[in-house]
């Protein structure tokens, strides 16, 4: 089968994915930045993260030919230069998947075909209203799959810091220690001051 003329009622595999937002996405700031801190990790939060890193794996992984497919032939319907015949979209397809198969499946979403539509023109040609070029379309896809891969970068920084072994800890010193402390401090307080007037009657 043609991964450029798959049948209309032919499954199209693609991950369901939508970058974090509100919290999660607070969450993921916090600890690039520096001040997440394990106890702001509350059980909620990290089965919300545990989910969102689920998601964002799925979505990094390498697409399925058929969604590049699907992805173009929905491109064709919104550009003035589509493929003209069937031969001529597999073709194209071909060359594009050789090109962009490291750009996640993820990145190959209707948000993603839109911004491609709405690019301005450049140096008077109208970019967005013409079929990509395999280069074109990858630096047009690269900083969509570049945000999932540093979301799921993210998302296992905050999951290790709080899988991670908590520190024991530390004991409250009961009566006891606290005498045995006073009392070695008053010896070293002793020594220094038979130190002290040692050295005076010297002098």
């Amino acid at each position: 089968m043609s991964i450029a003329t798959h049948r209309p009622t032919a499954v199209v595999i693609a991950p369901t994915f939508s970058p974090a937002f509100g919290d999660l996405k607070a969450l993921i700031e916090a600890k690039r930045e520096g001040y997440l801190w394990r106890s702001d990790l509350t059980p909620d939060r990290i089965r919300a993260v545990r989910k969102q890193l689920s998601d964002a794996e799925r979505a990094c992984l390498q697409p399925n030919p058929v969604v590049v497919a699907s992805w173009l032939k929905g491109l064709a319907q919104l550009v003035s230069n589509g493929p003209a015949d069937p031969d001529e979209a597999a073709t194209r397809t071909r060359a594009i998947f050789e090109v962009c198969s490291d750009i996640p499946a993820g990145a190959w979403t209707p948000a993603t075909r839109v911004a491609w539509t709405r690019q301005p023109p450049r140096n008077g040609y109208p970019v967005g209203s013409r079929w990509p070029a395999p280069g074109e379309l990858y630096t047009h896809l690269l900083p969509f799959a570049e945000a999932i891969r540093a979301e799921v970068a993210g998302l296992r920084e905050i999951l290790a810091m709080a899988e991670a072994p908590r520190e024991p800890e530390r004991k409250r010193p009961d009566r006891a220690e606290l005498a045995r402390a006073g009392a070695l401090a008053d010896a070293v307080i002793r020594e220094l001051r038979a130190a002290g007037g040692e050295m005076e009657s010297r002098s």
